[in-house]
């Protein structure tokens, strides 16, 4: 009786952590999530500036340039997608947006707007293809 009761606990812890370890690895790593989160923040630091009328180059580029570090990122941190031709595209094409308007910098909100704009399709493009 006494290892009747022993191995159903054991069963049950068991089972418990495998639901642990199953849950951990679908979570994955913090990376993608971090970068995902910053390049969010920036996009919305955007928009604000846009929003508050603050569109010089001294307000925007700092955001530009934190999006366009971040896009070195993009492939190490959403292995094996990272080897998928159309991700790759997807990210090139959001560096070459962010590389024009930090080689010329929009000189008001108008122009602005279609930065962020051209960015943010960069954006999307790959969340329509990856996020589903």
């Amino acid at each position: 009786m006494r290892s009747l009761i022993v191995g159903v606990i054991g069963l049950l812890v068991g089972a418990l952590c495998t639901l642990i370890l199953i849950n951990t690895l679908r979570q994955g790593t913090a990376y993608p999530n971090g970068v995902m989160a910053v390049m969010s923040a920036q996009m919305k630091g955007l928009d604000q500036s846009l929003k508050q009328n603050r569109c010089t180059s001294a307000d925007l580029t700092p955001r530009l340039q934190a999006l366009r570090y971040l896009g070195n990122d993009l492939e190490p941190a959403f292995l094996p997608t990272a080897d998928d031709e159309r991700f790759i595209g997807h990210a090139s094409e959001l560096r070459a947006a962010l590389d024009a308007a930090l080689s010329a910098p929009p000189a008001d909100c108008a122009a602005a707007r279609v930065v962020i704009d051209r960015v943010g399709s960069g954006c999307q493009a790959c969340h329509r293809d990856f996020k589903g």
